[in-house]
């Protein structure tokens, strides 16, 4: 069985073909919905071209897709998995420096797990110190858990409770929208 190709609307293309950088990352999103090989590599060109204007959420997504793809390689092919590790690292580091919360606290399991730089327990609690502040509440359960363990940091029971209330609070406010 053949997969289906994607055919996205002809507008969009075109604004897209223009240099439009949210036309670009909306023609990725519609090519990742393919199975089909041809689909997705047309979704990553199309979000690297975003993501080269400057498209803060391009970064972040070709980031992140990197990174998953590069920890599913990670055990048959070590060589094409530090490659796309590092493609993420780039990524992600660029995203971060537009203060998206996501791509810090994707940023800060780098620094954690050594991949792609040095590893460094530190910095990586203060990169999901920051994502937290910015709102990550992934971060923000990551982090109450790192002050109630005190992993690599003093532990502190009163910043884990903080950033644990914080997070029920950003949850509480996520579902009433």
């Amino acid at each position: 069985l053949m997969s289906q190709r994607i055919t996205p609307p002809i507008a969009l293309i075109n604004r897209a073909s223009a240099g439009n950088a949210e036309a670009q990352f909306e023609l990725a999103e519609a090519y990742m919905h393919s199975e089909h090989e041809d689909d997705i590599d047309l979704a990553e060109e199309w979000a690297l071209r975003a993501a080269q204007l400057g498209l803060t959420e391009a970064m972040y997504w070709l980031g992140e897709g990197y990174t998953v793809y590069a920890k599913e390689l990670r055990e048959e092919d070590p060589e094409e998995s530090k490659k796309y590790f590092e493609y993420g690292f780039n990524w992600l580091t660029q995203a971060s420096k537009d203060k998206h919360a996501a791509a810090i606290f994707e940023l800060a399991g780098y620094y954690r797990r050594g991949d792609a730089t040095e590893k460094d327990v530190s910095k990586s609690i203060e990169l999901v110190e920051q994502a937290a502040k910015l709102g990550d509440v992934q971060a923000m359960r990551d982090l109450s858990f790192i002050y109630a363990n005190g992993l690599g940091i003093d532990a502190n029971e009163e910043q884990a409770d903080f950033w644990d209330q914080q997070a029920q609070l950003a949850e509480s406010k996520n579902t009433e929208q």
